[in-house]
């Protein structure tokens, strides 16, 4: 886990780098939007951010996915205990005597 963290700080740092120098020294790349005209650097960032958001919406729908799926299951794990401890309780297991020997007790 921490190569994946520490994978995603460096994408995250080396997208920072790239938008601050494109901003920094490509101050003409403007590109027409309907918001007007806007630097080609504040598009990326905000792909990347946009990305971002997108990827924690999935990692959260997969969380929230996994942690119903571990109810259920635990839920179920429990009724056949129960049903189990119940079935036990119905049978009455009965202790073998040999003839030839004393009585356990």
């Amino acid at each position: 886990m921490a190569i994946l963290n520490g994978l995603a700080f460096l994408i995250t740092l080396a997208v920072g780098v790239v938008v601050w120098a494109m901003y920094t020294f490509e101050p003409g790349l403007l590109l027409g939007t309907p918001w007007g005209r806007v630097h080609v650097a504040l598009l990326l960032a905000g792909a990347f951010l946009l990305g971002g958001a997108m990827m924690g919406m999935y990692v959260l729908a997969g969380w929230v996915t996994c942690r119903t799926r571990l109810s259920r299951y635990g839920r179920e794990l429990r009724q056949a205990r129960g049903e189990l401890d119940r079935l036990k309780k119905q049978q009455i297991q009965e202790v073998p005597v040999i003839p030839d020997r004393a009585e356990p007790g």
